[in-house]
């Protein structure tokens, strides 16, 4: 009876996780290289962009003629032109001069690059989103075969204590109390069955999967090798590629230009026109028109002193963008440097230390020279040093990802 009941236990210790170690796993680098094609999201700042480019070509072109025609010496009613005494037809044509269309197609331009740069930023806050995602799958994954290996501690633990109780050596009281932390274990494997689903849900959206789709356990976390190098670029002010920061220049180009065009506004426009005048049904005479439009009314001065203002606003927010980007570096690399060494003395020191503890104290409650709380301690004190270790490897990655995120550069 009492091998049937252990039995038992560790058949529920190992139900406490799912997935088989047979299972293929989930594998990040696949996920990554389906993110762009699959999410709505930058398909979205993609066709923005290629909106912006046709922009382009609209801010070059000319504006577009204006058709007049004019009826004179109307006598009866009759509005056919070869009834009437004289018909113009006018065409004239606004010709923008002092290089106000080169002007308007580079603020196009530079609103196009923007908009390019927004997709890559786009990008790299999904890609974030996906390790951050992926990460927290992982964590939760291993945080449920913790639970495993601790029930299976707590199992050798009763099975000490079982043999105690039936010698007469131990309190039944031994035999509940390994029970209760049992019974604790499983409800805390209910809670992380809901992290690892939540996770679950975020990484089917984010690869454009319907949301219950089940997935297969998690492979190893993506690699961060070059992060560090990456953060001490941004860091040192070295030359590099950041959507954000190209975000910021490009708008201020655009500015630039939209404040020297508003500039030139201030020069007058020319106008041709062109007439052929009809009489009955011949045109007997043509007429050529030659204007300038005449900026008298303080419009353009406005709008000089808006885009001024514009541009004086987008060098900032250049200056400002740049320092978000070193102050998330050093955060984000203080906190990655922090969680590796917190792993590193886990793995190194805490861990087998927790463990030679559990041993030692279960070969101390067989020889009756230590009570059975302190096995249960032990025991705890192991899972305590993994959830430490899991933890710390979810920050890293979690710094990674801030760091991604504000400034576009994958480690």
């Amino acid at each position: 009876m009492k091998r049937a009941y252990l039995a038992l236990l560790l058949l529920a210790a190992r139900a406490v996780t799912a997935g088989s170690p047979e299972q293929p796993t989930l594998d990040y680098e696949a996920l990554l290289g389906r993110l762009a094609a699959t999410h709505p999201e930058y398909r979205a700042v993609q066709a923005e962009a290629d909106a912006a480019r046709a922009a382009i070509d609209a801010a070059y072109a000319l504006p577009d003629p204006e058709l007049r025609i004019e009826l004179m010496d109307i006598d009866d009613g009759d509005l056919r032109p070869d009834q009437v005494g004289t018909t113009k037809y006018t065409v004239e044509q606004r010709v923008p001069l002092w290089g106000k269309r080169a002007l308007a197609r580079e603020a196009a331009s530079a609103a196009h690059a923007g908009r390019r740069a927004r997709s890559g930023q786009t990008l790299a806050e999904l890609r974030a989103a996906l390790r951050e995602s992926f990460a927290e799958y992982h964590a939760a994954s291993a945080e449920l075969e913790l639970l495993e290996e601790t029930s299976a501690l707590l199992a050798q633990a009763l099975a000490s204590a079982t043999e105690r109780h039936a010698a007469g050596l131990g309190p039944q009281q031994d035999l509940l109390r390994a029970r209760t932390e049992q019974s604790a274990l499983l409800i805390e494997a209910e809670a992380l069955r809901a992290r690892v689903t939540r996770a679950r849900i975020a990484l089917n959206a984010l690869s454009g999967e319907p949301l219950e789709t089940p997935l297969p356990p998690p492979g190893p976390l993506p690699a961060t090798d070059g992060f560090e190098p990456a953060s001490e670029r941004v860091l040192d002010g070295e030359d590099f590629v950041s959507p954000a920061l190209e975000i910021a220049e490009r708008e201020l180009r655009q500015r630039e230009a939209e404040r020297e065009l508003a500039t030139r506004e201030r020069y007058p426009d020319l106008t041709v026109g062109l007439t052929p005048v009809q009489r009955g049904n011949r045109f007997e005479t043509w007429e050529l028109m030659v204007g300038f439009t005449l900026p008298l009314h303080g419009g353009t001065h406005a709008r000089e002193r808006e885009r001024r203002g514009l541009q004086l606003a987008a060098g900032e927010r250049r200056r400002a963008t740049l320092l978000a980007l070193r102050t998330a570096a050093a955060g984000t690399r203080a906190e990655y440097v922090s969680a590796r060494e917190a792993e590193r003395i886990v793995g190194e020191r805490l861990l087998p230390e927790a463990r030679l503890t559990y041993r030692s104290a279960l070969a101390a409650y067989g020889n009756a020279q230590l009570d059975f709380d302190a096995v249960v301690a032990a025991a705890l004190r192991i899972r305590d040093a993994r959830r430490q270790q899991i933890d710390a490897a979810l920050r890293q990655q979690l710094a990674v990802a801030g760091f991604e995120r504000l400034t576009g550069v994958q480690p």
